[in-house]
C-alpha cells in the first residue's frame, strides 16, 4: 500500500484517516454537506511507463499498481473535431463503455487491498456496470441499487457482470439501503449514498485525477467542459489539475465547466451561496447527468478553476449527440452529449475547449429518438437510387 489513505474536508478543511465508510464529512453535513479528497501523496512526481492506462500514475494515486484491479481503463484518446469546434476526451472506449471505469478500478483496488468485505453503489447504469465488472474481476461481492425506471440496456449491463442487482421503489431509498449496508456490512460505498448528496466515496474519485494527467500530457486547454450530476469526475479532474500546478508542471490550468440538467450549480454560482440549489428537476432524458441538486465538490471545483456551469436541455444534447456522431463518427450517450451541447454557449476561448465524451451511445441509442422502421428497398439499382434521394436527398452519379 501507499500507506494510510489521508481524507481531507473539501470544506472544513478536517483531515480524517479512510476507513472504508465515508459518507462525508461529519462536521459540515448539518449546514453545506461536503465529501472528503484524499490528501495527495507526498512523493515527487513519477510516471510509469511500464505501466498500463491509468495505472501509469499509480504514484499519485491511493493504490499502487501492483494492487491494481484493472481491465485496462484509461489511456483513452484525444481526438481533434474540427467540425465542431472542440475536442473530444473519449473516455467511452474505456472497458464498460464509459469514465465510470476509472472511479471503479480505484475503488475495487483500494477495497480489495485493504480487506474489505464487498462493495455496494446506487446507479442509474454506468457507475453500476462498472462497478459490477471490476468487482468480478477482483472477487469482490457486488451490490447495486437502482429502480426500475432507468433504460434496460444498462440494467442487463449491471446484471451481465454477476452483481446482485436489486430495485427500489424510489431513487432515494437506494440511498438508504446502501447506508445500511455499509454500516451493518462494512461494504464500501463506492457511488453518493447520501441526501442531500456529496458524491461518490473519495477513493474512487482519486482515478478521475488520471483524465487531467492525460490531457495535460498533450497540452493545456483553455477550458475542459464536464456532463455532471454529482461532480465526481469535474472534482477529480480538477484535483489532478491543482496536483500539476502544485507540483510545477503546469503554469496555467483550464476553466472547469459543468454542463448539467436543471442548473443546480448555476443557480448557486449567480446567487453566490455556498452549496448547490436544489432545483426540483425532473423528466430529463440525460439519464447520468440528471439530478435535481448537485454537490458541494463539483461547485468548489467550478470556481476554484475560475469556470462556470451551464445547463443544457433535452434538445440540444440530443442534437450534440447527432452532430458528434453524423460529423465525426462519436455515438454518444446523450448525457455525454451534453458536454458539446455546452460548449457551444461557451464564449470564443483563448485556446482549446476539450470536451469530455463520458459514455457509449450503444447503452441508450433509442432514447431521444422516434421509432422509425428501416426502408425497404426493391432489389435493383434503379429503385435503391429513387429510394436514396427520397429519403436521404443523396442523388448518385
Amino acid at each position: 500500500m501507499n500507506g494510510t489513505t489521508q481524507l481531507r474536508c473539501i470544506r472544513c478543511g478536517s483531515l480524517h484517516a479512510a476507513t472504508g465508510r465515508e459518507l462525508g464529512c461529519p462536521a459540515c453535513q448539518h449546514s453545506v454537506p461536503a465529501n472528503f479528497e484524499v490528501v495527495a501523496p507526498s512523493a515527487p512526481w513519477a510516471v510509469d511507463e511500464r505501466a498500463r492506462g491509468m495505472w501509469r500514475y499509480a504514484s499519485r494515486l491511493p493504490v499502487p499498481a501492483a494492487a491494481a484491479v484493472s481491465l485496462g481503463e484509461g489511456a483513452t484518446p484525444l481526438l481533434d473535431c474540427p467540425r465542431l469546434g472542440a475536442m473530444a476526451k473519449c473516455e467511452f472506449v474505456n472497458p464498460t463503455g464509459s469514465f465510470k471505469d476509472r472511479l471503479a478500478a480505484n475503488a475495487n483496488s483500494w477495497a480489495k487491498a485493504n480487506g474489505l468485505p464487498g462493495v455496494v453503489a446506487a446507479s442509474s447504469g454506468n457507475a453500476g456496470a462498472a462497478v459490477a465488472a471490476y468487482a468480478s474481476r477482483a472477487g469482490l461481492p457486488c451490490l447495486i441499487l437502482t429502480t426500475r425506471a432507468f433504460p434496460g440496456t444498462m440494467q442487463r449491463q449491471m446484471r451481465s457482470y454477476g452483481a446482485m442487482v436489486v430495485a427500489t421503489p424510489t431513487a432515494p431509498d437506494r440511498w438508504t439501503l446502501a447506508r445500511e449496508v455499509t454500516r451493518r456490512w462494512g461494504w464500501l460505498p463506492v457511488s453518493n449514498v447520501t441526501d442531500p448528496p456529496v458524491g461518490s466515496h473519495p477513493v474512487g474519485i482519486e482515478g478521475y485525477r488520471t483524465i487531467a494527467y492525460e490531457i495535460a500530457a498533450e497540452g493545456v486547454p483553455a477550458a475542459v467542459v464536464v456532463p455532471v450530476g454529482y461532480g465526481d469526475s469535474i472534482a477529480g479532474i480538477w484535483r489532478g489539475f491543482a496536483d500539476l500546478l502544485a507540483l510545477g508542471r503546469l503554469k496555467k490550468a483550464p476553466r472547469m465547466v459543468a454542463a448539467e440538467s436543471y442548473g443546480s450549480l448555476k443557480a448557486a454560482l449567480d446567487g453566490g451561496a455556498e452549496g448547490p440549489a436544489d432545483t426540483k428537476g425532473s423528466g430529463s432524458i440525460a439519464h447520468s447527468a440528471a439530478v435535481p441538486r448537485s454537490t458541494h465538490q463539483a461547485l468548489h471545483a467550478i470556481r476554484a478553476s475560475g469556470g462556470t456551469a451551464i445547463p443544457v436541455t433535452d434538445a440540444e444534447a440530443v442534437q450534440a449527440r447527432r452532430d458528434l456522431a453524423r460529423q465525426e463518427g462519436l455515438l454518444v450517450e446523450i448525457s455525454s452529449a451534453m458536454a458539446l451541447a455546452a460548449a457551444r454557449k461557451l464564449p470564443a476561448a483563448d485556446g482549446p475547449v476539450v470536451c469530455l465524451l463520458t459514455s457509449t451511445g450503444i447503452k441508450d441509442v433509442e432514447v431521444g429518438e422516434a421509432p422509425d422502421e428501416l426502408p425497404l428497398c426493391p432489389p435493383d439499382l434503379g429503385g435503391l437510387s429513387a429510394l436514396l434521394k427520397e429519403r436521404y436527398g443523396f442523388a448518385a452519379d
